[in-house]
């Protein structure tokens, strides 16, 4: 016999399985759902969403996360915004609430992408990995959306997002009139950082 639920869990059943038909993403590393800073006037934030998957006791995370910016925007700086983030691991919490993402989670490629978009940072004491803190959705952003959002080369306009060529990997090379902004290039066309790095290192050795 079906154990009954609480009014309040089954609304939040409700919410969330309406928040995920319309913005969830699914990936190799699991479900997230993206809400821009202060929305909270027109729909759902991050935290309203936590609630109601606290109500349903499935384990999650909210972290930061970045989208382009809109082409109508008169800043053109990324959009920041909070992705609240379910493993994996942790989706068999959520297919008791939502039985038809079970198949969903079946059908995701073995070799699709995840949440993290990598790059290489060349520093004067060596290379240095980092991650970018984008909206899971980074892997089907249009061109025109993925340069918006700087992950193009800024030399050449190749698509940083591919991941197939290892000589065209992400390198963050800036300009040195610009050192705190972000501006990436493929390895091809920065000799895979390996002049930027030797740049930086001459510059911190120079006792002036």
């Amino acid at each position: 016999m079906t154990a009954a639920v609480a009014p309040e869990v089954r609304a939040a059943q409700r919410r969330i399985v309406s928040t995920i038909n319309a913005s969830g993403k699914l990936n190799r590393d699991g479900l997230a759902m993206w809400r821009e800073a202060d929305c909270g006037e027109w729909k759902a934030t991050a935290a309203d969403i936590g609630r109601d998957l606290d109500l349903l006791e499935v384990p999650h995370t909210i972290v930061t996360a970045f989208r382009f910016p809109l082409a109508s925007s008169y800043s053109k700086a990324m959009r920041r915004g909070e992705e609240v983030r379910i493993l994996r691991k942790d989706l068999t919490h959520l297919v008791r609430w939502m039985p038809s993402l079970e198949h969903s989670v079946a059908d995701i490629p073995e070799d699709a992408l995840g949440w993290d978009f990598t790059l290489f940072q060349p520093r004067a004491e060596g290379m240095v990995i980092a991650k970018l803190s984008l909206s899971a959705e980074w892997p089907v952003w249009s061109k025109k959306q993925a340069r918006a959002a700087g992950l193009v080369c800024a030399e050449c306009d190749y698509d940083l997002r591919e991941f197939t060529d290892e000589f065209r990997l992400p390198f963050d090379v800036r300009l040195p009139e610009r050192p705190k902004m972000r501006r990436l290039v493929c390895g091809q066309c920065c000799h895979d950082g390996v002049d930027e790095m030797e740049r930086l290192a001459a510059l911190a050795g120079d006792p002036s």
